[in-house]
């Protein structure tokens, strides 16, 4: 049997996701479940960089009305390989850090913890909130002849289900 029909195509699922009350912050910790296809991981091997965008938001709900954004935050993380050190490198919002081979670097990709999104002074009492999450890739930044692609491929197709929750605010 030809090796294709059994690889798997590129998924990325929310396995959970919290906000945790700090200083007069919160922060947000989420685990992501990252799938990449033979085709995509040998594309990193090759040197071509994964970009994906978390998205975070946190609306304040209203019966009568439209919802009211209190916080919309996009955080970028970049996977790609350097073949001159043979090190797999994460850029998350400007901090880099590298490892030896890609399980290692998807498993730190598939982690997000103590992430600042929101001060508490910005909650009002008595108000409904709803949190929600994504991460995806963003072909955008994928070569220009991939792009085109990408389009109804799922090896390139990486985005996660919008999860959305009321988190325990203390307000």
């Amino acid at each position: 049997m030809p090796s294709t029909l059994l690889a798997a195509p590129s998924s990325l699922e929310i396995k959970s996701a919290e906000l945790v009350h700090g200083e007069g912050i919160y922060l947000l910790d989420a685990d992501f479940d990252l799938i990449l296809s033979p085709a995509v991981e040998e594309a990193v091997n090759k040197g071509m960089p994964l970009n994906f965008l978390v998205e975070f938001q946190l609306v304040a709900l209203k019966r009568y009305w439209f919802d009211d954004e209190i916080v919309s935050l996009t955080s970028k993380v970049a996977l790609s390989y350097h073949a001159l050190s043979r090190q797999y490198l994460l850029n998350r919002d400007g901090h880099q850090l590298s490892f030896t081979s890609l399980q290692e670097a998807k498993e730190e990709l598939s982690h997000i913890k103590n992430w600042h999104v929101l001060e508490a002074d910005l909650l009002k009492k008595g108000e409904n909130y709803q949190a929600a999450l994504r991460m995806r890739l963003d072909q955008s930044k994928l070569p220009k002849a991939l792009q085109v692609d990408t389009l109804n491929s799922e090896d390139w197709n990486m985005v996660s289900e919008r999860l959305r929750w009321t988190p325990p605010l203390a307000n």
